[in-house]
């Protein structure tokens, strides 16, 4: 598919802008199929438009646009599904400020887990995922004279993980030794 950007001439039909508004920036997108293919709505060519008030290159700002676009579905997706902010412990506003105020703690923290200490596939994993993989490990705390042990009953693979993201968060105390039971 081909695709062209051009900057348009475009005045808005607004009646008035705020006064410390910058002007807008309209650049269009034509796609055009190659070899004439057809659109399912039958036309070679599909018009689309930015507007936005960046001074980037217009190819840059298409690609931050297509690189955002969607984001914040996301967001609410899980949210409310992997974190259980749709679901309102409480009748009290307070209480449920409070809890979706959690829920989306408890995002920032996992996104900032996955752009910081996971990588490949866990990198762009669900919370839900996280929660399997991570999270929920089965481990058993030990006590051997003035050393405490934790062994966890978890792949290698998983171990491997949970040591990256004790490195990359640097805590007061960090575990010495890793021993896996699978």
């Amino acid at each position: 598919m081909l695709r062209q950007w051009a900057e348009l001439a475009f005045v808005p039909s607004a009646r008035y802008e705020h006064k410390d508004a910058q002007p807008l920036r309209y650049i269009g997108l034509r796609l055009v199929k190659p070899q004439g293919e057809l659109f399912d709505d039958g036309s070679r060519r599909a018009y689309f438009a930015v507007v936005t008030n960046q001074r980037d290159r217009g190819n840059r700002v298409i690609e931050w646009h297509r690189e955002k676009a969607g984001t914040i579905e996301h967001v609410h997706e899980e949210t409310k599904n992997g974190l259980a902010g749709g679901t309102l412990p409480s009748g009290k506003f307070g209480a449920n400020a409070a809890w979706f105020r959690f829920s989306l703690l408890t995002y920032n923290v996992m996104s900032l887990l996955r752009g910081l200490a996971l990588d490949g596939e866990f990198r762009r994993a669900k919370i839900r995922t996280l929660r399997l993989h991570l999270i929920n490990v089965s481990g058993r705390m030990n006590r051997y004279g003035c050393k405490l042990k934790l062994r966890f009953c978890a792949p290698p693979q998983t171990i491997h993980r949970l040591q990256r993201i004790w490195t990359v968060f640097d805590l007061p105390s960090q575990p010495t030794a890793f021993s896996s039971t699978a």
